[in-house]
């Protein structure tokens, strides 16, 4: 999570400026490509829904021409698609400043048992800001995922149904 597109050195969420809200995704070229990880991006949010504030809006930010190339071109497939315009903004990345701790993992944060939980695991805040795991619950809790889904992701953690865990971390950096 953090803030891209505008023109502030340092935004932070009480001084955004011109920034809109963002994530930044990180991905394996030799595991996905470019283009699966664009259908990803079009399917989780609503790519013709209009923007109320610049901060909230959706857009898709490319690093070079190549990606823009490829975004645009996904742009015009989904467009073909729904038959409609897609009204999703294509911007130059430039610089992304990563949000505030606070900020980060918001609803995981919000759960005071869960994060309790988590903060026990992961005592220093970069390596809590860093897991995949706490990314995933937050997602969990934001709505983002069945209880399908996450009774298959707890299988494959190792967690037992009694919630004894006999779960292992790995925290890249």
């Amino acid at each position: 999570m953090g803030y891209t597109g505008g023109t502030l050195k340092d935004p932070t969420y009480h001084h955004l400026g011109d920034h809109t809200e963002s994530i930044q995704v990180d991905y394996d070229p030799a595991k996905t490509t470019f283009d699966k990880m664009l259908d990803v991006i079009w399917s989780c949010h609503n790519p013709c829904g209009s923007a109320w504030s610049r901060q909230y809006m959706s857009a898709i930010f490319y690093a070079d021409e190549e990606q823009k190339k490829a975004v645009l071109a996904s742009k015009a497939r989904l467009e073909e698609k729904l038959g409609k315009p897609v009204k999703t903004a294509i911007l130059p990345l430039g610089k992304f400043t990563l949000a505030e701790d606070y900020h980060q993992k918001y609803e995981l944060r919000s759960t005071a048992d869960l994060l309790k939980e988590f903060k026990a695991i992961f005592t220093d805040e970069k390596d809590f800001l860093h897991s995949t795991a706490a990314a995933r619950v937050n997602g969990y809790l934001a709505g983002r995922g069945t209880k399908e889904q996450l009774q298959k992701e707890i299988d494959l953690l190792g967690l037992s149904a009694d919630g004894k865990k006999r779960l292992q971390v790995y925290v890249t950096k």
